[in-house]
């Protein structure tokens, strides 16, 4: 898992983008790990966390959608948070 430095961003596109790059990369650490562990439980419990991020991933993904159909409507975004 790459540590990027924080940077500035001018958009909320290259939020979500950069959000979305951290998403998988945390999915492929946790798979990185499971494949490096012979303890089967341990290796399911990393497996599981790799399905979170890739959750995670998606509905940032489906933000991203949304962030393009609206014309990167700031508003939109926030208020896709309340469907959770």
């Amino acid at each position: 898992m790459s540590h990027r430095k924080a940077k500035a961003f001018n958009s909320i596109e290259e939020i979500l983008e950069a959000a979305m790059l951290d998403e998988k990369d945390a999915a492929q650490f946790y798979r990185d790990a499971a494949d490096m562990t012979p303890d089967t439980d341990l290796k399911q419990f990393l497996l599981k966390l790799a399905e979170m991020e890739v959750g995670h991933f998606q509905s940032l993904e489906k933000k991203l959608e949304d962030c393009r159909a609206q014309n990167f409507c700031a508003c939109a975004i926030l208020a896709s948070f309340d469907e959770f």
